[in-house]
């Protein structure tokens, strides 16, 4: 399931099954079309929506929907499981290290130090109880220091990137 938030108190749950896509758990049976990478058209009953990606940082957008500008954000699974285990980074102002939520093993690490990266860049994957769990970067930063290495097992908590 996709939560997405439309300003500060407007949340809607998105949940796709086979060809139907599910808001609030009723069934959307409007069509959405494609009009450029950042434009579309969502036709619903007999009204006709254009929505443009104004701009995009992220899991956080700026919508403009029949010219009215809302600020969009939208989270994921792996997201809101690390929020009910209070491991949510996005929520830290500025972090200096990004740790272990959980024991496991890295599978795979897709930075290198000197690195520029921004908030929901894909840092490393940390299996965990036969999951796999890719873990972001909660904010823009360059990564100083890696500490850990590919196939390496790690402790909830341990220090497994440091930015500047």
């Amino acid at each position: 399931m996709i939560e997405v938030k439309v300003g500060e108190t407007s949340k809607i749950s998105v949940v796709k099954k086979k060809d139907e896509i599910q808001l609030n758990d009723q069934l959307f049976d409007g069509e959405v079309i494609k009009i450029s990478d950042n434009s579309y058209k969502v036709f619903k009953g007999n009204r006709i929506f254009r929505v443009e990606i104004v701009d995009l940082h992220g899991k956080e957008m700026k919508l403009k929907v029949n010219d009215h500008l809302l600020d969009v954000s939208v989270t994921d699974h792996i997201d809101q499981i690390l929020d009910k285990l209070g491991m949510n980074v996005a929520a830290s102002a500025v972090v200096k290290d990004i740790k272990a939520p959980m024991p496991g093993s890295i599978l795979n690490i897709m930075v290198s130090e000197g690195d520029e990266v921004v908030q929901g860049d894909q840092l490393l994957v940390l299996e965990a109880m036969k999951m796999e769990n890719v873990i972001k970067s909660p904010g823009e930063g360059k990564v100083s220091k890696i500490h850990v290495s590919e196939k390496g097992n790690v402790e909830k908590n341990q220090v497994l990137i440091s930015f500047e």
